[in-house]
Order: C-alpha cells, then structure tokens, then sequence
C-alpha cells in the first residue's frame, strides 16, 4: 500500500482519492443503514442521491457538451468523476421521506456519518498535495523535452521552463484505452490555441508516430525522456496536472477528463 497524490496504491490498483471517499461513503452509509433495520430502502435512496449528483453536475455544465446526447453520455461514463451533491443531497432526502415515510429520520445518523467517513480520504488528499512554503523552482524546469509534431520524423527539443505557463500537462500512453478515449478532446483544444502538454510515458517515438497516423490526429506530442512522471508524482494514467506560471503543480486529476471537466481545467489557466 502507498499513498501518492493522487490516489491510494494498493498493488496493480489506484484508487483515486474522490473515488475512494465515494466508497468508504456508500460503504459506511449502508453498514450504518444496515444496523438501523432500513439497509433494504437505503440502497434506492443511494442510488437515487448519486444518480442525482451525476445528472446534477451534466446540468451544471450543460454548455460545455455539443449537444444533450452527449451530455447524457457523460452522464453514464462513470470512470469519470463529477458531482452535484448540492443537487444529489435534497434528491436523496427526498427519496427517503419518500420511501421511509415516518422512519426517514432513522437514515440521518447513517447519512451524517457516512459523509463523516467520506471526507476523510479528502483530507488525506489535501496534505498530500499542499505545496510547501518555499518550494522554489521545482528543479524539472530545468529538463530539456522532446517533442514530435504529426509526421514529424526526428523529434525537436524544448526546455520546460519555456513552455507557456500556466498550462495542462496531460501524461498518456497509446496502450492506455483511457488515455486514447480523451485524446481527440485534447487536440481539439489544443488546436484551438490552449497551453495543453500532451506528455507521453516514455514510449518509443515510432509508436506515437503510429498512434497519431492511425487515428489522424494532429498533435504535439511531447516524450518523457526527463522522468517527469516520477517528478510529479504520477501513481497512474491518463493523468492531467494544472500547472502554476512558477512551476507548482496547482490542480492534479487521475484518470480521464471529460469535456465539463477540461473546461473547469482551463479556466483556472486565468
């Protein structure tokens, strides 16, 4: 077991930590549920809650999506995160006077402790990721980067402090399914002029090649050949890193981003 950044490690499995507080979260509710004699009506008040958070935070950020189609495929894309609990709370109190009648305050204990529960992996999270006082230059501003344009046959070099900051750095590789599910959201904004890294985990620079040929992508693509990724901590991919313009890692996400959660990224860039 360790514990990095971004997730909990246990083995081959990185729980991420907003993931994992959702769990210990359900986990508690239900045990705690379980002990008051409603266990049976307080899955569907959970599910109700949290399919409500899901469809909450889609219509939140309805403006970022194409269209509602692909809102709703957001919705249902759970290895993303994104929460409305403001939206996903009263849905699943109301589902609970509900279903529960007189004996729906027999679930506020449960649903007291269970977020209890749940905002402590958060908390690990916070201590985790809080910047030093007086970290100063983080010393990968230093590293020389390459980088391949599509079709381009020997690789360009770059130092990293003189790349525009602030900006996303986007660690991937073309055998990760999940990193090659967001990759066309990414070019996309990167063509658009966005300050996004596409950094890739150290694959050979033929098989970027090959991977950009095949799916028709044009992109920069940046290789790590500075041990970047052991640098800023990365316990799993895809994973996107808001980068600061003094080089401090900001805002860290594990795991796919969707269009919603890109645009949240990005404007934290101001």
């Amino acid at each position: 077991m360790k514990l990095t950044p971004d997730a909990l490690l246990l083995g081959p499995l990185a729980l991420s930590w907003p993931n994992l507080a959702l769990l210990l979260g359900v986990f508690a509710f239900i045990w705690l549920a379980a002990r008051q004699g409603v266990e049976g009506k307080a899955w569907w008040v959970l599910l109700v809650a949290v399919l409500a958070a899901r469809v909450g935070y889609a219509v939140e950020h309805l403006s970022t999506w194409p269209n509602a189609f692909a809102a709703l495929l957001g919705v249902l894309d759970i290895r993303s995160e994104g929460w409305n609990w403001w939206v996903g709370v009263p849905a699943g109190a109301l589902a609970a006077l509900f279903l529960l009648k007189r004996e729906a305050t027999r679930l506020l204990v449960p649903g007291t402790a269970s977020l209890a529960v749940a905002l402590l992996p958060l908390g690990v999270q916070y201590g985790l990721t809080r910047p030093a006082p007086s970290a100063g230059q983080p010393a990968y501003e230093t590293q020389v980067l390459q980088y391949l344009e599509a079709g381009q046959s020997r690789p360009s070099e770059v130092r990293f402090a003189d790349l525009p900051k602030p900006m996303l750095v986007n660690l991937w590789a073309t055998w990760c399914p999940p990193c090659r599910a967001e990759m066309p959201l990414l070019v996309e904004y990167q063509q658009k002029g966005y300050p996004i890294v596409l950094l890739n985990a150290g694959e050979d620079p033929g098989a970027i090649q090959a991977f950009l040929q095949q799916t028709g992508l044009s992109a920069r693509v940046f290789l790590d050949s500075a041990g970047l990724q052991r640098a800023f901590q990365v316990s799993g991919l895809p994973t996107t890193l808001l980068i600061g313009s003094d080089g401090q890692v900001l805002a860290r996400h594990l795991g796919p981003v969707n269009r919603a959660q890109l645009e949240q990224l990005l404007q934290k860039l101001n």
